[in-house]
């Protein structure tokens, strides 16, 4: 795709910035229909008129249509999108993005989505659309899926889809924590269930808990056919916490707070404090310490976005090896900025 746009810019410069707006407004398109021009130009953070301009020509072309609800996709358009998508990505500089955070984070598969998701919840819907595409490639029929909670997770529960039921087994990798119901780890579990076609298991109990209460739980069956399961996953699909926010949530202790502090700690995931390094400096009681490190088979795919995770990010892919990460611009460019690439 670079190259041919290299030869596309070479032999017709003058109709590149077309060509690469009209993709990129389709695409937006599909992640937001039916969406009115102005919503989209704020979106794309581009002048009012532009976004007119390249709508018109795409109507023309028959590949949307306008009405009072505003812009949607025609049925021709999904033979395009694809390569829409792509060529969008391309030219606005995601894709050597996502090559550059392959490189410096020893990250298989990454995938960069446009936008700030700390200014604008719409990125973190988007990017949770592209995890859901990612973790829906990934997941095979008899596997176990463990996934954290948060809002990240929440977006990518509700961006999953499957044209068949998949035989998938979905658990929580943590337990309980906070007090918005939609976005914990049981919620998201069940919702990727029933999108999918597969079957979930819920885990009763708040994620913090001692050893010893732990296993006093685990007498439960209910509690340690979960977390049987949960200690032989094959795929773990997490979000990544910045290690004072997470400090807050877990509701440490002034003592390992100022540990945190004092360590340098940025990232957390699974209970397990980080430095810009990925060397653990705390690992908090919860159910899900150690996850990722059950076998040799297992994959992990971190799903985090906002520049102000670039650092947690960072550490996570050092902390742990990943087959996928899916963020979003912002934080991309602040981790290029900060490794020095």
């Amino acid at each position: 795709m670079l190259d041919d746009l290299k030869v596309l810019s070479r032999i017709a410069p003058d109709l590149m910035a077309d060509i690469g707006r009209r993709a990129q407004v389709l695409s937006s398109i599909e992640s937001m229909q039916p969406v009115g021009r102005r919503a989209l130009a704020s979106r794309l953070n581009l002048p009012e008129r532009e976004v007119r301009s390249a709508a018109a020509a795409l109507k023309e072309q028959g590949l949307i249509s306008m009405d009072a609800a505003g812009m949607q996709l025609t049925p021709q358009a999904i033979e395009v999108l694809s390569g829409a998508h792509d060529l969008s990505r391309a030219m606005f500089g995601l894709t050597k993005l996502e090559h550059a955070l392959s490189s410096l984070l020893h990250v298989p598969y990454v995938v960069v989505v446009a936008g700030n998701a700390d200014a604008d919840p719409q990125v973190l819907r988007e990017v949770g659309r592209a995890a859901a595409h990612r973790v829906h490639k990934l997941m095979q029929s008899g596997m176990t899926l463990a996934v954290t909670g948060g809002r990240t997770m929440s977006e990518m529960a509700r961006g999953m889809q499957s044209a068949t039921p998949i035989n998938v087994m979905v658990v929580p990798a943590r337990g309980g924590m906070g007090t918005s119901v939609e976005i914990q780890a049981n919620t998201v579990a069940a919702e990727i269930a029933r999108r999918v076609g597969g079957h979930h298991r819920v885990m009763h109990l708040p994620d913090t808990l001692d050893a010893a209460a732990l296993q006093e739980m685990m007498r439960l069956p209910e509690v340690r056919e979960t977390l049987e399961l949960l200690q032989r996953t094959d795929l773990v699909v997490h979000g990544v916490g910045r290690a004072d926010t997470m400090a807050q949530k877990r509701r440490l202790t002034a003592e390992e707070t100022d540990k945190l502090r004092q360590q340098k700690a940025v990232g957390e995931a699974f209970g397990d404090f980080f430095d810009f390094e990925g060397k653990t400096v705390l690992q908090a009681s919860t159910v899900s310490l150690g996850l990722g490190k059950l076998h040799k088979d297992s994959r992990m795919v971190a799903v985090a976005a906002g520049e102000r995770k670039a650092e947690a990010i960072i550490a996570a892919t050092r902390h742990e090896k990943h087959d996928s990460l899916i963020t979003d611009e912002a934080a991309a460019q602040k981790i290029v900025a900060l490794l020095g690439a």
